[in-house]
């Protein structure tokens, strides 16, 4: 039986536990932090809509149950990181180049393929629209903050990392806080990236012209909260 309290959260990939996982273990100490890896983003991949996007995240609180062999009354929140990747960014701004994937810069998008990376972002915002303004999953509290363009362009100031060395740069990155994880809370609060507003209008600031371009993080908001409920 946990004698601690459940704070799930919920990633794209395995960079992102690598990254931070036991930096946040370390400043939530009070509580379980479970970290359930998606490998994919569920904010635009082909299975998910704005429909049916509470029921596949939840599928993914499930999962995590299941495997780490809690129940839904152990979990105080469920902390959803997400890459805005550009979803907010006027259509002007995509440019065709031949390249084979995306390629991110602070005030345009390079694709092979403009209508379908359109698509994608309409898509991507319409979802994100719906679950910055969801306060609740089955009715356990959920909160969802965004790095942007990306993690690594947060953490690394990389917009466009490979993913031959995005392992390599979460390592580093948990190699430079693990032991001092204290210095994480004032590099994540950083002003050059961090957003310090109210909650709401730090999504309302991420989606306004090409922010959602620019580095941009408003996760320092998450440690804020969890200080005042301690």
């Amino acid at each position: 039986m946990l004698t601690k309290k459940v704070v799930l959260f919920i990633v794209e990939g395995i960079t992102d536990e690598i990254s931070i996982g036991h930096i946040v273990e370390r400043l939530n100490n009070n509580d379980k932090v479970y970290f359930q890896i998606v490998n994919s983003d569920i904010t635009s991949n082909s299975f998910s809509n704005n429909s049916n996007i509470l029921k596949r995240i939840n599928e993914q609180v499930k999962s995590s149950m299941s495997e780490q062999h809690y129940k839904k009354k152990d979990i105080i929140k469920i902390v959803h990181l997400v890459d805005t990747d550009g979803a907010f960014a006027k259509e002007s701004c995509i440019r065709y180049k031949e390249i084979n994937s995306i390629e991110y810069e602070l005030d345009a998008i390079n694709t092979r393929d403009i209508e379908a990376l359109k698509k994608r972002n309409l898509k991507k915002a319409t979802i994100l629209n719906k679950l910055s303004n969801t306060t609740l999953v089955n009715n356990i509290p959920y909160k969802i903050y965004f790095f942007s363009t990306n993690l690594e362009h947060v953490l690394h100031n990389i917009q466009n990392a490979k993913d031959s060395e995005k392992q390599k740069l979460a390592e580093k990155f948990e190699d430079r806080f693990y032991e001092i994880p204290e210095d994480f809370i004032k590099f994540i609060n950083d002003d050059q990236y961090a957003l310090k507003n109210e909650y709401a209008k730090t999504w309302k600031f991420i989606k306004m012209g090409n922010n959602s371009l620019k580095r941009y993080t408003n996760f320092n908001l998450f440690f804020d909260e969890d200080k005042k409920s301690n």
